[in-house]
């Protein structure tokens, strides 16, 4: 008996997440009784695999709205397009925040070579009805790009600004992606809670020249975000050398 209801608790949550990724029109689910009478399970696994949901942060109970959907901004591992191409969405804004030329990190001088002494660095957030969704610091070599001090680049794709005033874009790049926990200062500008998970994406980009462009570093809230990547032959896939 215990494993039936394991199974129909299963079959309820692959049923919801499937509404969630691909048909559902609105983001609140079927009333439990209805999803149950659908799949001809009880009630009770229904309640198991909403519990399971709402423990990954698929869905959250809203007052008066019920279980709604969270869904997740979809991003490709493999893509090589900027984060304004990535999402998609004409209502998320882009807020600048800061711009400052600063002394070449060190963690940055493998990239810019040791040849550029100061970088110009670029502070925006990204934000959907008026909620943060990511914070993204930009790095460009300050002698090449020094009038971009200048420049608020609120609700101004960079790479759609570099390819018009400088007639430059990206060819390739490479990402690094790992987990971060907020500390006090990004909790202060994404208006989260310290230690809230983020992905932390560290991108390096080039020119069709091999001359390094820019390097940025990306702060995602991990609830509102998922990556995935799709490769034909999983066998023949590896970086190249």
């Amino acid at each position: 008996m215990e494993y039936k209801e394991r199974t129909a608790a299963t079959q309820a949550q692959e049923y919801l997440q499937d509404l969630i990724q691909f048909k559902l029109e609105k983001p609140t689910l079927p009333a439990q009784r209805e999803v149950a009478d659908n799949l001809n399970v009880s009630r009770n696994a229904v309640l198991h695999a909403l519990d399971r949901l709402k423990s990954e942060d698929q869905v959250v109970v809203k007052e008066r709205a019920g279980v709604v959907a969270n869904a997740k901004i979809d991003i490709n591992m493999l893509g090589m397009e900027s984060m304004t191409a990535e999402l998609k969405d004409q209502s998320v804004a882009i807020k600048h925040v800061a711009t400052q030329i600063i002394t070449t990190p060190k963690r940055l001088q493998a990239f810019f070579g040791t040849s550029v002494k100061q970088v110009i660095k670029i502070s925006r957030i990204r934000l959907k009805s008026g909620i943060p969704l990511t914070y993204e610091i930009v790095y460009l070599a300050a002698e090449k790009f020094a009038d971009l001090a200048k420049v608020d680049f609120t609700n101004k794709p960079l790479y759609e600004f570099l390819q018009k005033r400088y007639q430059l874009k990206p060819a390739y790049g490479r990402e690094n992606i790992s987990c971060f926990l907020a500390d006090e200062n990004i909790s202060e500008v994404l208006k989260i809670a310290q230690d809230t998970p983020l992905y932390c994406v560290n991108s390096f980009n080039y020119l069709e020249s091999d001359e390094p462009l820019e390097a940025t570093t990306q702060y995602l809230i991990g609830s509102s975000f998922k990556y995935h990547f799709i490769a034909n032959n999983i066998y023949d896939y590896r970086e190249e050398e």
